[in-house]
């Protein structure tokens, strides 16, 4: 899969670009900020993109519907050092595919950036379970829960 990984830390792309070009994906493009990653995504048109969302100057979050707006097609990831459902829920508003751990291994992240492109939702099991517990209010926010039945949420 053809990637774009943006994060404020270049060490840790250079990396991160290394361990997913070793499982036999595509870096197409890197980005230190939202803003180089709109303009990636306006030039490589990625089956994917994974963001970071703490950067200096701005949010990862505002970047997504920006991205979407310059290639509807790749999927975003957020690429996140804590996962908190509040944060979740707010990534897929924007329309994330998707949010995996940095804490997490290389394998898991292929696999969330593989169920993304399957367009299913790439979330931790435990944070879609926060989301959908009893007593949520919004499910309906959530795209694609309602396929599910009462006995899987």
């Amino acid at each position: 899969m053809r990637l774009l990984i943006c994060d404020d830390h270049r060490l840790f792309i250079d990396a991160l670009a290394m361990a997913l070009a070793d499982s036999g994906q595509t870096v197409v493009a890197t980005a230190l900020d939202p803003d180089e990653a709109v303009a990636a995504a306006r030039e490589h048109h990625p089956d994917a993109c994974l963001l970071d969302l703490y950067f200096p100057n701005g949010s990862g979050l505002d970047a997504i519907p920006r991205i979407h707006d310059v290639s509807p097609d790749t999927k975003v990831v957020i690429l996140s050092g804590t996962i908190r459902t509040g944060l979740v829920r707010d990534a897929i508003d924007l329309g994330a595919q998707g949010c995996v751990c940095k804490t997490e291994p290389v394998h898991v992240v292929v696999d969330a950036l593989a169920l993304a492109l399957q367009g299913q939702l790439a979330v931790e099991p435990v944070v879609l379970l926060q989301l959908v517990q009893p007593g949520c209010d919004d499910l309906d926010r959530l795209p694609g829960l309602h396929v599910l039945t009462e006995r899987e949420r």
